[in-house]
């Protein structure tokens, strides 16, 4: 579904929140790998590694897990089953620590990475300010990543208009971390827009079970998808095209 089509179905919404990484912001550079993004995380920490050493780390888990030997994944998306993953990664790359509190220090530092804006959030960041709406971000995150936040978006989006799953121990897709997001806003989910980069995770999950008016999946590398999308979730390739949906 583009952003034009059934522009009317999204309802009264008097607020709309987002995620943070790969919605507003992306860390260290925008053509930069997830295994390069892993790789900088580590070695910033004392890790001796190479982009080679853990792209390597990374199949011979997938391995692991494919076989059986291991539960888990390679894109979690809760607390546990990040540091899990640091630490498994860390085994592989022969780290001297692979402990608990180690990997969580890790964990926390990416939110510390060098961050940047894509060009499209500041100018539809005001033009949904300029409407009246509210504005808020909902993130599966460590608590860390409030300083950068505050650093791109403090004069737009204040702090406590930020829900971190860290802090309150509950991740999306979870239904109460939707509840709570809109809460801190003072408004109702049914009133309220999701945006995010995974469709499961962040849009669907905004509607069904989050019970907001709209999902928005924020399609930036315009990803071919042949299934149509549920009721209310809405496939944009640009933030700005959010204001066609209201």
């Amino acid at each position: 579904m583009s952003s034009s089509q059934n522009a009317r179905q999204v309802g009264a919404v008097t607020a709309v929140l987002f995620d943070w990484d790969f919605t507003l912001a992306y860390s260290l550079g925008l053509h930069v790998s997830h295994v390069a993004r892993t790789t900088t995380l580590f070695q910033k920490y004392g890790v001796v590694c190479t982009e080679a050493d853990v792209m390597a780390a990374r199949a011979s888990l997938a391995a692991d897990i494919a076989s059986g030997k291991l539960t888990g994944s390679l894109r979690p998306q809760k607390k546990r089953e990040i540091i899990r993953l640091y630490r498994e990664l860390l085994r592989r790359l022969n780290h001297s620590d692979d402990s608990y509190d180690f990997a969580y220090d890790v964990y926390a530092g990416y939110g510390l990475l060098p961050h940047f804006l894509f060009d499209d959030v500041l100018p539809t960041l005001h033009a949904l300010k300029e409407r009246n709406l509210k504005l808020g971000i909902l993130s599966n995150h460590s608590s860390s990543v409030r300083a950068t936040i505050h650093e791109l978006l403090g004069e737009i989006i204040p702090q406590n208009q930020i829900t971190i799953s860290e802090e309150v121990g509950i991740h999306k897709p979870r239904k109460t971390i939707f509840q709570r997001a809109a809460s801190k806003l003072r408004q109702k989910p049914a009133n309220c827009l999701y945006v995010g980069d995974n469709l499961e995770v962040d849009a669907k999950a905004a509607v069904q079970p989050g019970g907001y008016a709209g999902g928005i999946w924020i399609d930036r590398y315009e990803q071919q998808r042949l299934n149509p999308l549920p009721q209310n979730v809405h496939r944009v390739t640009n933030l700005t095209q959010l204001i066609l949906l209201l």
